[in-house]
């Protein structure tokens, strides 16, 4: 799991632009799936028939970014955020194009801290227009940051963890349910930190009889955390509501009855400021039964975050029983 968490992590993808990554894990379930493809949103889907209920695992494979809307006479690039980076959040900091051109985000001079994207720009070295336009173009997508370090006691931080961890989890379960004969679907999905965007359309396509959405949320165990009464390496987290939700009973019995049949403590996930894929699947045709597992991460939709990995082995293990039982 770790080793896949790295590699997927390591890969550019800011929402719009996922093309890169979702070559690397459709070829991850290529064997094992009857059929893979990309729609025409930039989901990948895979599905697998077997016996039981059509389940649909989803985990957002995008990452906050930048985009670029503007190259100067100079050679500089205006960017606006793609997702929920702010202005001080991207100042100072390095930025990794999806073309393979790098850059520094700067702050105007005069400038104490940033508030507003208008007052940062990228400097990627060119001297002038022309040859800044031969390395970058408007519509150009970038993340922030770099890779991902093991930093002991079984935590991981890094780049885009939040959701390239999701995006692991969904693709072993998904392979180990499809090993075990179940009739599953997994769709790593496109353009979720712009709101959700994408998910719909593959839920409207594959109508599942229940859908898993596998994603971050805050850890409150830090100074000045998020009141959501979470903790980091304390197992995963059933996603009772955020703001596109409210989670059906049966679903939350299913995924409580998975949780004590592996002895797993479950936590509860209320997220009023939050959003999923959850709630955009659940809106689906005439509705769709729709669930949401979570892992605790520190700084949850941030360009960067840190994870548990055994939270995350844990919210694997949920996530594969509840399959199992839903429908017997």
């Amino acid at each position: 799991m770790k080793e896949w968490i790295v590699r997927l992590a390591a890969e550019i993808a800011p929402s719009g632009s996922e093309g890169r990554i979702t070559s690397v894990l459709l070829d991850a379930v290529q064997d094992i799936a009857d059929e893979t493809h990309m729609d025409a949103l930039g989901n990948a889907i895979a599905t697998k028939r077997g016996e039981g209920p059509h389940v649909m695992i989803a985990a957002h494979m995008d990452e906050p970014g930048v985009m670029v809307i503007d190259i100067d006479d100079d050679g500089f690039l205006r960017v606006i955020p793609t997702g929920g980076l702010t202005a001080s959040e991207a100042a100072f900091r390095q930025v990794a194009f999806t073309n393979g051109t790098v850059g520094l985000v700067c702050l105007e001079d005069g400038e104490k801290r940033p508030e507003q994207f208008e007052q940062l720009f990228v400097d990627i070295g060119a001297k002038h227009r022309q040859e800044a336009e031969s390395r970058a173009f408007i519509g150009l997508g970038g993340v922030l940051g770099t890779g991902v370090a093991d930093i002991g006691n079984g935590r991981l931080l890094g780049r885009a963890l939040d959701n390239r961890v999701g995006c692991a989890i969904a693709l072993h379960a998904f392979r180990e349910l499809a090993q075990l004969g179940r009739y599953v679907s997994v769709v790593f999905t496109a353009q979720n930190a712009p709101g959700a965007r994408a998910a719909q359309a593959a839920a409207f396509a594959l109508e599942p009889d229940l859908a898993i959405v596998v994603d971050g949320v805050p850890a409150s165990d830090v100074p000045g955390g998020k009141r959501t009464a979470l903790k980091l390496g304390a197992g995963p987290a059933f996603k009772v509501m955020d703001a596109g939700t409210v989670a059906p009973l049966s679903v939350k019995q299913l995924i409580e009855d998975a949780a004590d049949a592996l002895g797993l403590t479950l936590q509860y996930e209320v997220w009023p400021g939050g959003r999923s894929d959850t709630g955009a699947i659940q809106l689906t045709r005439e509705g769709i039964l729709a669930a949401g597992i979570s892992y605790p991460v520190h700084t949850a939709g941030a360009a960067e975050a840190l994870v548990d990995l055994a939270d995350v082995e844990a919210t694997l293990r949920l996530l594969v029983a509840a399959v199992q039982t839903f429908g017997q």
